[in-house]
């Protein structure tokens, strides 16, 4: 351990520390422009420069590690002489048209120019022309007379994606971030260059001049689109969801998230049913709000519960999966776990198993319905059902399932999104889409978390538990079948959660708020690990123990 005084506090921290880490645990914040705590660290930005006693000039402090009895700096006037002449180079030949910029609002250029110098330029010469617009790939477009070349996103495509797409070419003023001729920035993590660029050079091609990031409401959250689970950020406006990014969360996926997950959850913002699909007169078909498709599976239910299957989405939250569990138990009915189609996986942070909660989902089926099947067990069981429940429509796309839920009387799909299954269905209820319910999800290495809800429902759809709820009060009433299940309509996902862990063995000692924002392990052995709290002496809540970027824009870290 070493004992450092940073700005007359004096901090203990393991040797190998960086000056930068010290200050930070010193209470003092120290700019940033290159340095990314998920990448190596190239001190080329100069930004962090510090005054260390004894140091013939100032040093970086990302680079610099810490000695015992160092005396550091970091508001001493020639500190802060040296960051007003770093911002003043930077922004030689930086346009100044920050209100006509894609990253006004999150831009670290532009809150460390307010903060450390705000000084008139004294350039009276013209500034050097770079690229405007250019496509670097099929999600980037960059602005190239913004780069401050920092090289985040080169080293990003050398460490982390290990694709080497990215380069800087030329020297001085002249040098770009750029593409070698015949290639494209196209890996699976693209967006994330976008995500780590501290000013507005890389932008989303979905994104870009979308939306001012001071209109939007932003809700951590939890990417459903594989087994991994992503901490991620929903950023929404008048309902609607705008972008996904991901949150850093060491335990999960560290500071990224790859493409195929924000375009699996932004998918579901165009394609969310609102409407389902209940019989109509004469062997029609009518549109139809959600609790007309309830009613209408009631009628089926109270009619017989001799041949009644339940089959399940392994994507479900693990609060639906418990209620409808407990339905079909109740109901006396069969249950099956359907599986997503599986997709290529990676050795970085994509998974093959696409379901987004297969672990908690089992285990809650473990516990309740332990003779639970799967589809295959589902096709062999399909012709002596004459009811057949799905949650969830995504199923593989070669499954033998569609042709064997033709032999089945009534067949009724909930999902929030058309599909081969809910085409096939006699009835179609339209779920509140995921961005618009809560939950807690569990990866493929036993994380639990939870997912917001930035979104307010369609008040034609109906959450699963409402869902199940509904049909228990309409086909079981008062009796003691309805008195046993520990839900209704209005049950909230944090309710439910507690209830669940207290009747799953899996679950055992887990509560929804110590879960918090980065999500706790299941219990070993029914013994529950301790918070995580801290990561290599940083506090956990703090994505990014240096950089006033990742993720969150000025106006809500100022707390205006």
């Amino acid at each position: 351990m070493a004992k450092v005084t940073v700005d007359g506090v004096e901090v203990e921290v393991p040797a190998g520390t960086t000056v930068l880490r010290a200050a930070k645990q010193a209470g003092a914040d120290v700019p940033v422009f290159c340095y990314h705590p998920g990448l190596t660290i190239p001190a080329n930005c100069r930004m962090c420069l510090v005054d260390i006693e004894k140091a013939p000039k100032p040093l970086p402090a990302c680079y610099t590690e810490v000695a015992d009895g160092m005396v550091v700096r970091t508001k001493s006037d020639k500190v802060k002489a040296t960051q007003a002449a770093v911002l003043e180079f930077i922004l030689l030949n930086h346009p100044v048209d920050c209100p006509v910029c894609d990253q006004a609002g999150e831009c670290v250029l532009q809150e460390h120019y307010i903060t450390y110098s705000a000084k008139p330029s004294r350039l009276d010469t013209d500034k050097v022309g770079k690229p405007k617009a250019k496509i670097l790939g099929p999600t980037v477009i960059l602005d190239a007379e913004r780069c401050i070349v920092c090289t985040r996103c080169v080293r990003f495509c050398e460490e982390i994606s290990k694709s080497n797409e990215l380069t800087v070419e030329s020297r001085g003023e002249h040098s770009e971030i750029t593409t070698p001729e015949g290639v494209e920035l196209n890996n699976p993590y693209s967006l994330n260059v976008v995500d780590i660029c501290p000013v507005g050079a890389l932008t989303s091609r979905e994104f870009r001049f979308q939306k001012r990031v001071w209109f939007l409401d932003m809700k951590d959250s939890v990417c459903t689109g594989c087994a991994r689970g992503c901490s991620v950020r929903v950023d929404s406006h008048k309902n609607k969801v705008d972008r996904i990014v991901p949150r850093y969360n060491p335990d999960v996926n560290n500071y990224w998230m790859c493409d195929a997950g924000r375009a699996s959850m932004n998918s579901r913002r165009d394609k969310a049913l609102t409407l389902g699909v209940v019989p109509g007169p004469n062997d029609t078909t009518r549109e139809a709000p959600a609790l007309d498709g309830l009613r209408a599976i009631a009628g089926w239910l109270k009619e017989s519960h001799e041949a009644v299957g339940i089959a399940l989405s392994a994507s479900l939250t693990n609060e639906d999966a418990y209620a409808w569990a407990r339905l079909a138990k109740e109901l006396g009915a069969k249950v099956y776990l359907l599986k997503r189609a599986g997709w290529q996986g990676d050795a970085i942070l994509r998974q093959a198993d696409r379901d987004a909660n297969d672990a908690g989902v089992r285990a809650i089926l473990t516990a309740l319905t332990p003779a639970f099947g799967d589809a295959k067990q589902l096709v062999k069981d399909a012709p002596s059902l004459d009811t057949l429940i799905v949650l969830d429509n995504e199923i593989a796309p070669d499954s033998a399932l569609v042709g064997a839920i033709a032999d089945i009387a009534n067949v009724a799909v909930l999902t929030d999104l058309a599909g081969k299954l809910s085409d096939a269905a006699t009835v179609v209820v339209p779920l509140t889409q995921v961005h618009a319910r809560e939950g807690t999800v569990v990866n493929f290495a036993g994380w639990v978390q939870r997912i917001a809800a930035p979104l307010k429902p369609a008040v034609t759809t109906v959450t699963p538990i409402a869902a199940a709820a509904n049909l228990a009060h309409a086909v079981l009433g008062h009796g003691e079948h309805a008195l046993a299940l520990d839900f209704t309509e209005k049950t909230r996902a944090a309710e439910l959660f507690d209830r669940l862990a207290a009747a799953v063995p899996a679950f055992a000692g887990l509560s929804y708020t110590e879960i918090a924002d980065h999500g706790r392990s299941l219990p070993q052995d029914g013994v529950l690990a301790p918070a995580r709290s801290h990561v290599n002496g940083t506090p956990a809540w703090e994505p990014d123990p240096v950089s006033p970027t990742y993720h969150r824009p000025f106006h809500l870290r100022r707390g205006a």
